[in-house]
């Protein structure tokens, strides 16, 4: 199965020999194996799995949408970034900035905002220290 993830920056994993694919989708995880049926779903923050002949790879986004066809998938996320590429230290700091936020009575004009910023680190460091 063909794989493509992608964001407005850039594209972030091309693959042609995909055996599986996890998806953080809307409603739950989504696993995705070859001949699947097709469909568009919309994703939240979460980890994506990628497992491939003796391989798996993981990758943090910050929701998107599949296309899911039965030989190829197409994720456009607004974010991704592969395990190995993620600044842990960088996702500690934003971790800490939006529980600090959180802490304070007048973040809560941006709440909403400021839990996402929390939920996105905290994918991030969860997707980077289990790699």
């Amino acid at each position: 199965m063909q794989l493509s993830i992608i964001t407005p920056e850039r594209t972030v994993l091309e693959a042609d020999d995909v055996e599986h694919v996890l998806l953080p989708a809307e409603n739950g995880e989504l696993g995705i194996l070859p001949g699947h049926i097709a469909m568009v779903c919309s994703m939240q923050i979460g980890r994506i799995r990628v497992d491939r002949p003796g391989q798996s790879t993981d990758l943090a986004i910050s929701g998107g949408v599949a296309e899911v066809l039965a030989d190829r998938i197409t994720v456009l996320a607004e974010t991704a970034e592969l395990a190995g590429e993620i600044d842990v230290s960088r996702a500690e700091a934003a971790h800490d900035r939006a529980r600090e936020k959180l802490g304070k009575s007048d973040a809560a004009p941006d709440l909403a905002a400021v839990q996402a910023a929390l939920a996105r680190a905290m994918n991030r460091l969860r997707v980077a220290r289990n790699a």
